[in-house]
């Protein structure tokens, strides 16, 4: 008797695929919404890029950040957040945006508070990233831009248009925190 053949696995567990969906932690994200003290991001104007399960502009909308607006490249995820605001009710100040970041930066009206970016780690879009988002003038005089990516990747001191404050780690997980540079 022949044993039927194994199928090989996508992926071994702890392993991702680049396009895999990786949520930030619930400790990072208290540790992002601790920097904004206690008033934390009530009332302020939040974009939540690479949005892919919407952990953080969900988060901020249940903080009273508003607008929140999530941009998502896969329709299926984007559906899925189109629901979760939805349930939130007929208030809830918040919109997603099916498509590729870089190609909707450039449309969208701001200023922006809060600029939170978490691309696939495999992915490197930061400088032409920040370089879109201030020619759109989408950050805030005084906003923050919060940019996740791999403990390993060293993101510069300066992007077009912002000055570097402070990096953290959080395991496999680092968050870059730029304000807009002073010319």
């Amino acid at each position: 008797m022949t044993r039927p053949k194994r199928q090989q696995s996508r992926g071994s567990i702890g392993k991702r695929k680049p396009t895999d969906v990786r949520p930030t932690t619930s400790r990072v994200l208290s540790a992002l919404f601790s920097m904004f003290g206690p008033k934390g991001v009530e009332g302020l104007a939040v974009l939540d890029l690479y949005a892919g399960t919407g952990g953080f502009g969900l988060e901020a909308l249940e903080r009273g950040a508003a607008p929140v607006v999530m941009i998502e490249k896969n329709r299926r995820r984007c559906e899925e957040l189109k629901s979760a605001v939805a349930k939130r009710g007929p208030d809830a100040r918040a919109r997603v945006v099916a498509g590729d970041v870089l190609r909707m930066v450039p449309t969208l009206e701001g200023p922006f508070d809060v600029v939170f970016a978490d691309p696939p780690y495999a992915d490197d879009p930061f400088a032409e990233l920040a370089l879109k988002l201030m020619e759109s003038r989408l950050v805030a005089e005084d906003g923050t831009v919060l940019l996740e990516h791999f403990h390993k990747t060293a993101l510069p001191e300066k992007l077009p248009g912002l000055a570097l404050v402070t990096r953290r780690r959080y395991g496999d997980a680092a968050v870059s925190v730029y304000r807009p540079a002073s010319e």
